[in-house]
């Protein structure tokens, strides 16, 4: 991952307020003021990530104020120059703990909108569940479906260049898996926020949950690349027919892993570099596509040597 090359001045204005009424079980859980390690409104853009990829921030609030209920996700999204389009990742990941290895996400919001030149916040409110953390600390990333490693002209996350604060900024690198960004060069702290609010609601749901733009989505393979196996998680938004196969560079299908009805929700499945008749494929690139009905989402994956 190179060092971040590109500045563009951005400011924003926070504006919050603290809900008070009638309501006694609401006014003694009033939002808090955005949690986050950034500083200032000036930032660096940071064009050095690929498909699959995410960059986020390590946040721990109070201790008094576990366990809490995230409410809103502030993701700072800039380009040199300014003004490219609105631009959809593949999504933003909340995961339970920090460096080294934050685990796997406990919530996912697939298919984000960013525009250039703002702090984009995503209301996660008002989905289906809570988002809730017992203690902290905890990480919110980005991942990335369109690279822009090389590319000073493309949308990216951002950072404020005040000096990288160890362990609170994150990078999932391919390869090579979880780093503290400030060993890989960044320089300031991603401006990433979360409101949140110090208590929870009760019937809260146990277990993860993805909530999603599209009918259905296929992660990344992880590990990628791999020797032995690796594992696709791929949600529906609705019960159906999910047909998930492998295809070589000339589009030829050499696999298929599932082909079967599950119901609405994130599933996973594991691959270990089979073809049909249970041989070895050799190393290379291969490309899983996954079919719920019309739709389609493809993901590349590198089986090693």
């Amino acid at each position: 991952m190179p060092n971040p090359k590109s500045i563009f001045c951005m400011a924003a204005m926070f504006f919050f307020a603290l809900f008070a009424g009638p309501d006694v079980a609401l006014a003694q859980c009033p939002e808090e003021p955005p949690l986050q390690n950034y500083t200032g409104g000036g930032t660096i853009s940071c064009p050095c990530f690929v498909e699959g990829e995410e960059a986020g921030a390590v946040l721990n609030a109070p201790p008094e104020h576990y366990p809490l209920e995230i409410l809103r996700i502030g993701i700072g999204w800039g380009s040199q120059f300014g003004g490219s389009p609105a631009q959809i990742e593949y999504g933003i990941h909340v995961y339970d703990a920090g460096l080294p290895d934050p685990g796997t996400p406990v919530f996912s919001l697939l298919g984000p909108q960013l525009v250039d030149g703002v702090i984009n916040e995503f209301d996660i409110e008002p989905l289906p569940g809570e988002v809730t953390m017992d203690s902290g600390p905890f990480t919110v990333t980005l991942e990335f479906l369109n690279t822009n490693a090389g590319d000073p002209f493309a949308p990216t996350v951002v950072h404020d260049g005040n000096g990288c604060q160890a362990g609170k900024n994150v990078v999932f690198a391919i390869p090579g898996g979880w780093y503290d960004a400030c060993d890989l060069g960044v320089t300031g702290d991603w401006v990433f926020y979360v409101i949140y609010k110090p208590c929870v609601p009760s019937g809260i749901g146990d277990g993860p949950f993805v909530a999603s733009t599209v009918p259905a989505f296929l992660q990344l393979p992880r590990p990628n690349p791999f020797e032995s196996s690796t594992e696709f998680e791929f949600v529906l938004a609705q019960p159906g027919r999910a047909d998930i196969a492998v295809y070589d560079v000339s589009g030829r299908r050499v696999a298929r892993i599932v082909n079967e009805s599950y119901p609405a929700g994130a599933h996973r499945v594991t691959w270990e570099g089979r073809d049909n008749a249970g041989k070895r494929l050799p190393s290379g690139v291969y490309f899983v596509k996954l079919q719920v009905g019309d739709y389609k989402s493809v993901r590349k994956v590198l089986i090693a040597k």
